[in-house]
């Protein structure tokens, strides 16, 4: 059915006479996900006029390969030091992993290397959660033809977190398998070898030894019985989310060691830690490949292209969900361009040049003249689009990143802070624990009004949040109570405040003045800051909240210093479950940064080991709702909205789908007609 409302549509097209494409287009950068500028336009801006050749409609000059139009590229092409979202993209088609996400749903997973997904059911999973078995697939083939056995599954993981790092992402594996907390190999030894490999290379050799060791035994593999075994060091509920993810990639052992990577020797390893991802790029192991994936590296240009050509060999003979692909792949050739000028990415997609294109949020209403059909979370479900003659069909994605208002507890004033004025309660600044009053941050909370910022923000494509974690994760609930605009609230919460001014006066009476920054073209942060600004004024014209525009060196360091009161930042989740999201947001990176309360800390933490412990859901979901109560009563942040992405591609693509944590396409699912 869709194949023939696509050739329907392409002779309407012939047969029409077409108007020039009107974009306009933003000269000021990416500024991921901001679909609008409804209200805060550009600085920059500019009108290009693109016509529409009417022989790129009838079919793709190529149907064989696909070009990719995007901006940034891998820091390295090693999956165990590849952090980023450039690198993740290029991987998850060069390599594959034991487990894979079932299509568009990121919380089912289907096999992949491994035969069967491990389950307490098929034995797999240890009915103590400590303990996952996979059995490894017979008769795979690394790009080089050598054959993949289960000692190159242990090997890759063994390797990968010996290598350690904390610019990797090894520490999502060493905290299940060495114990909660460990984020790095090195701290088995001592906490301050972290990314000194000096320093770790004279450590005592038999504590060395012993930390290998630690690491082999928690990994082992089994040629014979063709099985991998995982001994983690405690229950940890989201381990099959982790291996999903690149950094799970599987490589050749015998490959990496002749490519200059760990010999697989104890007594050495210290001599492989803490490479970075630059360093590695300028390596065979940071810049070439040899995986299992559906594709293999043709060739990686810095700053121009990565290449890929089909794997001929691929050894999927089943589909992994239903209307699957199995075989080689369609796609034989996929072309993924790095283009840093959105108007070229943009005439590259209009052109027919490139089958998809990343595209600024300011083109999207241009686009969405030329769109024909309108689709949600894949390219198989959609309905017309605004014009039935378009050229591209729209995707709406999901998305794992949100950005939120963080409230500094106690403001660190060390050397001065112009952020806090005075730096007392006198109507001329705050005191540097202003945000330690309960009153304060509800105050906050009530005064912000949430419909405008969709609105001026993500032009309405938005969900709010109600809970830390994100819809449909263990916990999330939709009935939980959560802040909303309300300027009476707002008010009786200012005027409970227990803070007193240096005269003697309340808040109210006394007022306040801080200065709320945000980084230059942030459209999400610098809304913030004008929303605080117009709704605070309102309901007490002494309450004064200043935007104030910085570069973003200077923002991020004033807020990793702890000196912004109220920090706007952004999160990306790496893999998608609950523990992902309320570890940053309370006792890791985000909660450092606002300087929470030891007692505080405490709680949330003892939640937080509850509820990666627990395999089962239901009472998972009761952890976390105890998780949820004591953050709406903290109310330490302001939790905003999970934008609705849009993913354009020319109408003659087949196959696309949206996973919330699969970065990039997975051309190994296309195919165009």
């Amino acid at each position: 059915m869709k194949y023939h409302l696509k050739r329907f549509i392409r002779l309407a097209l012939l047969l029409a006479l077409l108007l020039p494409f009107n974009s306009r287009v933003s000269a000021q950068g990416f500024v991921p996900p901001a679909p609008s500028t409804k209200g805060y336009q550009p600085q920059a801006a500019y009108t290009i006029y693109l016509p529409v050749s009417l022989a790129v409609l009838r079919s793709s000059a190529d149907p064989t390969t696909y070009v990719q139009a995007t901006f940034g590229e891998p820091q390295t092409l090693d999956p165990a030091l590849d952090y980023e979202s450039a690198g993740a993209s290029v991987l998850i088609n060069l390599y594959d992993t034991l487990i894979f996400y079932e299509r568009e749903d990121p919380n089912v997973f289907v096999p992949q290397l491994a035969t069967e997904v491990p389950s307490l059911a098929n034995g797999g999973i240890s009915p103590d959660g400590k303990t996952y078995t996979f059995k490894i697939r017979p008769g795979v083939k690394f790009h080089d033809g050598s054959l993949m056995t289960p000692s190159d599954v242990a090997y890759t993981f063994q390797r990968g977190i010996l290598q350690g790092g904390s610019v990797s992402p090894q520490w999502l594996l060493t905290e299940p398998l060495l114990g909660n907390g460990i984020y790095d190999i090195a701290e088995l030894i001592d906490p301050a070898l972290v990314d000194d490999p000096e320093m770790l290379a004279g450590a005592n050799p038999a504590e060395l030894l012993a930390a290998c060791q630690t690491v082999s035994n928690a990994i082992v593999a089994d040629d014979a019985a063709g099985t991998v075994t995982f001994h983690l060091a405690q229950a940890w509920a989201p381990f099959l989310a982790i291996l999903a993810q690149p950094w799970g990639s599987i490589q050749s052992q015998d490959w990496v060691i002749a490519s200059g990577g760990w010999d697989h020797n104890c007594a050495t390893w210290q001599n492989y830690y803490g490479i970075y991802p630059d360093q590695s790029s300028q390596t065979l192991l940071g810049s070439e490949e040899n995986g299992t994936g559906p594709y293999s590296l043709d060739h990686w240009t810095p700053g121009v292209e990565v290449v890929l050509k089909a794997n001929q060999d691929y050894w999927r003979t089943e589909a992994a969900w239903t209307g699957g692909p199995s075989g080689s792949p369609a796609i034989q050739t996929a072309i993924i361009k790095n283009v840093s000028a959105e108007e070229t990415r943009l005439a590259m997609l209009n052109s027919g040049e490139a089958d998809s294109a990343d595209i600024l949020s300011t083109d999207f209403p241009a686009l969405d003249a030329q769109t024909a059909r309108v689709c949600a979370l894949d390219d198989s479900h959609c309905v017309p689009g605004q014009n039935p003659r378009g050229l591209f069909e729209m995707v709406q994605t999901q998305s794992q990143s949100r950005t939120d208002a963080f409230f500094t507890w106690q403001i660190n004033a060390d050397g001065g802070n112009a952020f806090i004025g005075s730096g007392q309660l006198d109507g001329a600044g705050i005191p540097t624990d202003f945000f330690s009053d309960p009153n304060v941050r509800k105050g906050f909370a009530y005064c912000f009004n949430y419909d405008q910022y969709l609105q001026d923000v993500y032009s309405g494509e938005g969900i709010r949040s109600i809970d830390v974690m994100l819809p449909g994760m263990s916990g999330y609930n939709a009935n939980d109570p959560y802040y909303s605009y309300d300027p009476l609230k707002c008010e009786a919460e200012f005027k409970a405040s227990a803070l007193v001014s240096t005269t003697g006066k309340n808040l109210w009476e006394t007022g306040f003045n801080l200065v709320i920054p945000y980084n230059a073209g942030n459209l999400q942060r610098q809304v913030i800051s004008e929303i605080f600004q117009k709704e605070l004024a309102a309901i007490n014209p002494k309450f004064i909240a200043e935007p104030l525009e910085m570069e973003w060196p200077d923002y991020l360091s004033n807020q990793r210093l702890g000196k912004i009161p109220l920090a706007a930042t952004g999160w990306i989740e790496d893999y998608h479950d609950t523990h992902n999201w309320v570890v940053p947001y309370t006792v890791g990176t985000l909660g450092y940064r606002q300087v929470l309360p030891q007692d505080l800390l405490n709680q949330f933490a003892d939640i937080i080991q509850r509820g990666v412990s627990q395999a089962d859901p239901v009472q998972r979901a009761a952890i976390y709702a105890e998780f949820n109560q004591l953050y709406y009563e903290q109310a330490p942040a302001l939790l905003l909205f999970i934008p609705k992405g849009r993913h354009y591609q020319q109408s003659w693509v087949d196959g696309y789908f949206s996973n919330p944590v699969m970065y990039g396409t997975y051309f190994y699912a296309l195919h165009k007609n």
